[in-house]
């Protein structure tokens, strides 16, 4: 008959001879690296591909690639040696990187040390401690009694399993022969950033602007990425394009005009790609700007703009007045002729001028959509303070349940030194037509438009009469 002592060493016995052996675990260092690439897109993303070199045992390994993104998607993580040394059997992210919190959760029913000051002694007295509990406060066992706060500092003998220094990938992989190889590690991750900021400064004459651009890097990944080759791709990715053509097309690089000395410019697919030629630092929790561009003696041309309102067409307004200042921006052509040429990135602009003592003074900011070559760049300022419009309502009559005409007077007046052209855009609404005006208008994406010469320190007024059905 078995005993109780019998039926117990039988069951551990059966239990170990069960149990499947474990992999060695190789931990792969970050001073092993041999190459590391990034790319970052606009969005939050990025693509790291990180090259170590590791000698590899013949059979089963557990290769702990440490120190990557705490921001890795898992998901997307590709492990592979470029000599098809491995086989990669099955990958574990570990990103409950060693704090308080995690070492304690994973030592639930393990034995801690509880270290206490002796005012008598001098020194410190350590207890051995049997963790019960953390789900809503700390529970402790120390000899034989309960207590839920912890009488001193806690020391933990090791790390407990599965709570790393660092967050780490691991790949259990296969090698039938022993020796050095490269295991190459692709995988996209959030916590990187990059936008465009433009510096633009006005000519004194207000006809050319100096514009530079720099990219403007965040890293909020958890873990640094020290001379990287480094990449930025202009545009809005679909995030189920495939990735290993992406991969693939990254390696192809072409310089550009008017780009930085050290940054090389391409059409990639529809986007554009930045390629930085020295290896950069990309330190968690750090924002780096880069030089991308530059450009002198770009020419610009200043737009006045004006934008009525629709409800002078839809009731009575007579006794109404309604001001306005114009909107002043810059405007130029994307085009070498106009002294750029060069795919711009979206992000923001600040335009700077020079007052009357040479400082510089901000002028205005805006932000500025993707813009390839050839098409137009407009740089809001904000409204002029010495251009005034005044809009009023002259007559309205419904003549029926959906027809109205109405009249309306725009005087624009201009407190400068100098004559400035106005803008009035009148944002009609339904099938308009313009039957009676004091000065010609253009029909432009819908809406009404004229433009007007107004001299130095004059006035000029704009009248028209507008048959609307709605």
């Amino acid at each position: 008959m078995l005993t109780t002592k019998k039926i117990a060493r039988s069951l551990l016995l059966t239990a170990f001879v069960a149990a499947p052996l474990m992999a060695d675990e190789l931990n792969i260092q970050p001073a092993a690296r041999t190459g590391l690439a990034v790319t970052v897109y606009n969005g939050d993303l990025a693509l790291v591909r990180d090259s170590r070199q590791v000698d590899l045992p013949s059979g089963d390994t557990d290769l702990a690639f440490a120190d990557v993104s705490t921001r890795l998607q898992p998901n997307t993580a590709l492990l592979q040696s470029s000599s098809g040394s491995f086989l990669v059997r099955e990958q574990v992210f570990d990103f409950d990187v060693v704090s308080q919190s995690s070492l304690l959760q994973a030592s639930v029913g393990q034995e801690v040390g509880v270290v206490r000051f002796n005012p008598d002694s001098g020194k410190d007295v350590e207890t051995r401690a049997t963790v019960l509990s953390v789900a809503n406060g700390v529970v402790l066992e120390i000899d034989g009694r309960i207590t839920t706060e912890i009488p001193g500092r806690l020391v933990f003998d090791a790390l407990p399993p599965g709570v790393r220094a660092q967050p780490t990938l691991v790949a259990s992989v296969t090698t039938e022969a022993a020796g050095g190889v490269d295991a190459d590690l692709s995988y996209l991750s959030n916590g990187l950033t990059w936008r465009a900021d433009y510096v633009a400064e006005l000519s004194d004459d207000g006809i050319s602007i100096d514009l530079s651009a720099w990219a403007t890097i965040s890293n909020t990944t958890g873990t640094d990425f020290p001379n990287a080759t480094l990449k930025l791709v202009a545009g809005d990715i679909n995030r189920a394009a495939p990735q290993p053509q992406m991969m693939r097309a990254m390696e192809m690089a072409s310089r550009g005009p008017k780009m930085a000395a050290d940054v090389m410019q391409e059409s990639l697919a529809a986007f554009h790609l930045y390629a930085i030629e020295k290896p950069v630092t990309l330190a968690d929790r750090q924002t780096k700007q880069l030089a991308l561009l530059s450009a002198n003696n770009v020419i610009v041309r200043t737009d006045l703009v004006s934008r009525g309102d629709v409800f002078a067409t839809r009731g009575p307004m007579m006794g109404q007045q309604r001001t306005t200042q114009a909107t002043r921006s810059l405007v130029f052509e994307n085009t070498v002729d106009e002294g750029l040429g060069t795919p711009l990135p979206a992000g923001t602009v600040r335009v700077y001028g020079q007052d009357s003592t040479g400082a510089l003074q901000l002028l205005g900011e805006d932000g500025v959509g993707h813009t390839p070559t050839g098409q137009e760049v407009q740089f809001t300022l904000g409204r002029d303070f010495d251009v005034t419009v005044v809009r009023e309502q002259l007559e309205f009559l419904r003549a029926s349940d959906r027809i109205t005409i109405s009249s309306s007077r725009m005087t624009v007046s201009n407190a400068k030194d100098l004559p400035v052209t106005v803008r009035l855009v009148e944002g009609l609404q339904g099938d308009w037509e313009i039957v009676e005006e004091s000065a010609p208008h253009s029909k432009v994406l819908g809406q009404a438009e004229w433009t007007v010469e107004v001299p130095a320190g004059g006035d000029v007024q704009v009248e028209y009469r507008v048959r609307v059905r709605f």
